[in-house]
């Protein structure tokens, strides 16, 4: 269970205050309610918030959140489950909703060795956000191809080394099964050059998340989700961390803030339908320098916010 007495800040919180938050917002989705801390500082700030609906796939982020939020209780709405299916609980059209979707690791996740998501304490080989996930990097690794493991690890971690990776992994099983975190971080170590360790054990871990989780499959359809299910004010908001899945946001953002056209008889850009979303960051919106001075997590993290048109 995470600690109660760790709260550990959220990233780009005032940004999303003033750019993602409007005066008609009334109801704020939140699609990665991890500890709350998101959750807390707009509840905090937005009075006129009539509804934070929120969704996690760790029923003890859940937990933690709901006694957090207490003092919010008689507008908070949380449920189990991935923020790809947000249109299940969202009613569009009532009222103005507002959407965050933060893409990064729960601060609980990394700090807890027996969620196996960090490569620097010993921990099992889980990676799964659910806590019941029969799927997880063990499994993963123990039966996927030589081939398959290259694909994960060139496609969702960009790495380098993938098929000497993926090659030393399938020479490893035949002997015994990798279990832990520090093992793979030894195998991932050995099978690259000592300066290239490092960014590689990053990379590899990244991959393995990303897969046993099917992030990119599930932002993608909570994207077209969005573009069929919000309505005109409505706003989108993502952070992201890498630049996987940043390129997919920023790809799809930039598609539907164009109207869609068409080549006919009279032109070759006839216009076909209207743009779906109004662009309001041209370029994504970064931490501070004294937010990542004060929390060194946030580095990496872009938001990017659209407008339902």
């Amino acid at each position: 269970m995470p600690n109660k007495n760790l709260y550990h800040a959220p990233v780009l919180a005032a940004e999303i205050l003033d750019h993602l938050i409007t005066e008609k917002t009334q109801v704020f989705f939140d699609g990665t309610l991890g500890l709350g801390g998101h959750a807390q500082y707009l509840l905090e700030n937005v009075p006129h918030l009539e509804a934070y609906i929120g969704c996690d796939l760790d029923q003890q982020h859940l937990d933690f959140a709901r006694d957090r939020l207490a003092p919010w209780s008689d507008k908070l709405e949380l449920h189990l489950g991935n923020f790809s299916s947000f249109d299940d609980w969202v009613d569009f059209g009532s009222r103005t909703v507002s959407v965050l979707l933060d893409l990064g690791l729960c601060s609980n996740h990394v700090d807890d060795p027996a969620k196996g998501f960090s490569f620097q304490q010993e921990g099992p080989l889980h990676m799964a956000f659910s806590n019941d996930a029969t799927e997880n990097a063990e499994a993963l690794l123990a039966d996927s191809s030589q081939a398959e493991l290259t694909h994960i690890f060139k496609e969702y971690g960009e790495e380098p080394g993938a098929h000497k990776i993926s090659r030393r992994i399938i020479e490893a099983r035949q002997h015994q099964p990798l279990r832990t975190t520090r093992e793979l971080v030894e195998l991932i170590e050995s099978s690259v050059h000592p300066k290239d360790r490092k960014k590689a054990v990053t990379r590899v871990f990244q991959a393995l998340r990303i897969a046993v989780n099917d992030e990119l499959g599930h932002l993608e359809k909570a994207l077209q989700d969005a573009v069929e299910n919000m309505h005109p004010a409505d706003r989108l908001g993502i952070i992201t961390y890498h630049s996987l899945e940043d390129r997919v946001v920023k790809k799809f953002f930039k598609l539907h803030s164009k109207p869609k056209t068409e080549a006919t008889d009279f032109s070759l850009h006839t216009v076909v339908a209207p743009a779906a979303f109004k662009l309001l960051t041209k370029k994504p919106i970064l931490p501070s320098d004294q937010e990542i001075t004060d929390n060194p997590r946030a580095r990496s993290a872009k938001l990017r916010i659209v407008e339902k048109c």
